[in-house]
């Protein structure tokens, strides 16, 4: 069997950031099947050690701040001074993660005339995170550091054009010390993330991309109330200006 290969390329001067091979069929129900297998572990280890793990994961970010902003730059085309604040950014959802999961978790009962009803939360499974090109680092982690905290294992499916920065993520958090098979990453083109979107094996789809794309998933999934989908589907956003003193300025700001 042939295999395919695919390669991301600097923007600016088209250089070929990164190439390799395109997970098929097969890679990611290798992936999902890995992701099950480290469920149950992982979703019983003790929240405390599952958020210690992640806090290391933000002093990896801290560390590897210049290689993970280059990289985002070689495959986005973004100025350093914006990778730098976009990794940043992935460093501070760690924080913001915690204290989202400590505020909306956890055991809560509610005395009724002859019963009570005791709302609990669970890990709910494997799902997958599909990742955009604009922010390859920012908007993945956004999805997979919130999951993680909560138990769930991870595929992550990270756009085409930036596997680079994928990868790179994905080192962080093994020396951080994530499990094998806590978070897997498939990388290809559309082929792939249809066979990831549409495995029977994953308990939930998050997406952020074109709207195109999410409402295919959406269509795929209508009926499958077990599986969460979060979505976040891009636009075209009109933006009007009115009377400004200094157009130029208005311009620059807006840019």
């Amino acid at each position: 069997m042939n295999m395919v290969t695919f390669a991301s390329r600097n923007p600016v001067t088209q250089a070929v950031v990164w190439e390799g091979p395109a997970a098929d069929v097969a890679a990611v129900d290798h992936a999902v099947a890995k992701a099950r297998s480290a469920f149950v572990a992982w979703s019983r280890t003790p929240l405390d050690a599952r958020i210690a793990l992640v806090k290391r994961f933000a002093e990896v970010l801290k560390a590897k701040e210049s290689e993970l902003a280059h990289a985002i730059g070689a495959e986005t085309g973004k100025p350093l001074w914006e990778a730098k604040t976009e990794v940043a950014t992935m460093v501070g959802k760690v924080a913001i993660s915690i204290a989202a999961y400590n505020e909306r978790t956890g055991t809560k009962t509610v005395p009724a005339a002859d019963h009570r009803a005791v709302l609990r939360h669970r890990a709910h499974g494997v799902v997958a995170v599909f990742g955009p090109y604009n922010f390859p680092g920012h908007l993945p982690n956004g999805h997979i550091v919130p999951a993680l905290i909560a138990g769930n294992t991870v595929v992550f499916k990270p756009s085409e054009f930036a596997p680079g920065v994928a990868e790179l993520t994905a080192a962080c958090w093994r020396e951080a010390g994530l499990p094998e098979g806590v978070l897997n990453v498939v990388q290809g083109e559309r082929d792939t993330g249809v066979a990831l979107a549409n495995h029977a094996g994953i308990d939930g789809i998050y997406f952020t991309g074109s709207a195109a794309t999410g409402a295919a998933i959406h269509r795929a999934n209508a009926g499958l109330p077990h599986r969460i989908l979060a979505l976040e589907m891009g636009g075209m956003n009109a933006l009007i200006v009115g009377k400004v003193g200094n157009v130029d300025a208005a311009v620059y700001n807006i840019v």
